[in-house]
């Protein structure tokens, strides 16, 4: 059996076929209502076998939230650190949180559920990347505190500030019928409303914070 004591970023196809399905069912039932005989189904594999690679649902669940956190971190790729002003790292956050979201709802909807739950797990994940100073929410903060002293935007408190931008990004995803009721448009062309609540988005925040 691998041992599950240490992250891990190299997965067999197996383990990443486990993966995939324990991600939707983890998304749906969440952390307490999910069994592993649901996700041994969803990956077409007997019940035995996936616990010969996680021995657990608790061993399972971590991993992959913590496979789910390396992505989401990997999404930004390092434009984020490299984008030379505010407005440019402003838009790279946007564009990449947003992105992330839209190519896996899944994962949205594991955060949420985490969330929910109470959220220890993330906060976990959140703390490390955060110290490390790779965590792109982190990277946004600093951005924003210095583009804040030097006079670039008007003072504000650089947390909240993230907070409202991850907030505006992720909610219309969480509430999509509620936004397709609202704007009849999301629901004739999801993608295309996607890209003009990006660009919104931006304009909102990014003239917001004017000097």
């Amino acid at each position: 059996m691998p041992d599950a004591s240490t992250p891990r970023s190299d997965y067999s196809d197996t383990e990443r076929q486990i993966f995939d399905a324990a991600l939707q069912v983890f998304a749906r039932e969440g952390r307490h209502g999910a069994r592993m005989q649901a996700i041994a189904d969803a990956a077409d594999i007997n019940k035995a076998m996936l616990h010969y690679y996680f021995r657990d649902k608790k061993t399972l669940y971590e991993e992959v939230f913590a496979h789910t956190v390396r992505r989401f971190m990997a999404s930004f790729g390092e434009s984020l650190e490299e984008a030379p002003t505010f407005e440019e790292t402003l838009r790279v956050f946007i564009d990449g949180y947003v992105e992330f979201v839209r190519s896996d709802e899944a994962a949205m909807r594991l955060m949420v559920q985490e969330n929910l739950a109470g959220g220890s797990l993330l906060g976990k994940h959140l703390r490390e990347a955060t110290k490390s100073g790779e965590a792109p929410p982190q990277i946004l903060v600093d951005t924003i505190a210095a583009a804040s002293e030097a006079g670039e935007i008007r003072s504000v408190d650089p947390h909240h500030t993230v907070l409202s931008v991850i907030s505006t990004c992720l909610f219309f995803f969480v509430a999509r019928p509620t936004v397709e009721i609202m704007h009849p448009d999301a629901a004739g062309d999801w993608g295309a409303f996607v890209e003009v609540r990006k660009e919104h988005l931006f304009d909102l925040i990014y003239h917001g914070l004017a000097p």
